[in-house]
């Protein structure tokens, strides 16, 4: 059974941009959490519910639809990871460096993944090897004049 499960969440896995996915969503929850996180320090207790807060909860849940997106939809992959992108870049200026500089990165990897990634098979390379000298050439000679 296990074994099943596993085969089938391959295939589903092989006809979508996942890695993508996952980088984009790992960059919004890294972009997400900071603000919203109480963090204390001894007697000091570090807040961020700024601005900074409203547009971390907002670039965040963007980037967390682009992720699901990615996953559900794949073919959007391209608007998807251009958003990303961009989403990613706005998050460096307005949310604390884009989740630490982290998050940013994260979101960026998974957005250039998303815009490479296509669903095609790739084709077999050819060999290096001599052809046999049976074989009729492809190419054609053209005579100089």
């Amino acid at each position: 059974m296990l074994l099943n499960f596993w085969r089938g969440f391959t295939a589903w896995r092989r006809g979508r941009p996942f890695w993508a996915g996952l980088f984009v969503a790992v960059g919004a929850l890294l972009i997400l959490f900071p603000p919203f996180a109480g963090l204390k320090f001894g007697d000091l207790m570090i807040s961020i519910q700024t601005l900074g807060g409203v547009s971390a909860l907002l670039i965040g849940t963007l980037l967390g639809i682009c992720a699901a997106a990615l996953w559900l939809q794949p073919r959007f992959r391209l608007a998807a990871g251009i958003v990303t992108v961009l989403l990613s870049l706005v998050a460096i200026v307005v949310t604390n460096f884009g989740g630490f500089i982290i998050g940013t990165i994260s979101s960026l990897l998974g957005g250039a993944l998303a815009v490479a990634w296509t669903d095609e098979p790739k084709k077999p390379k050819e060999s290096n090897e001599p052809k046999e000298p049976n074989e009729p050439e492809t190419t054609q000679r053209v005579q100089p004049t």
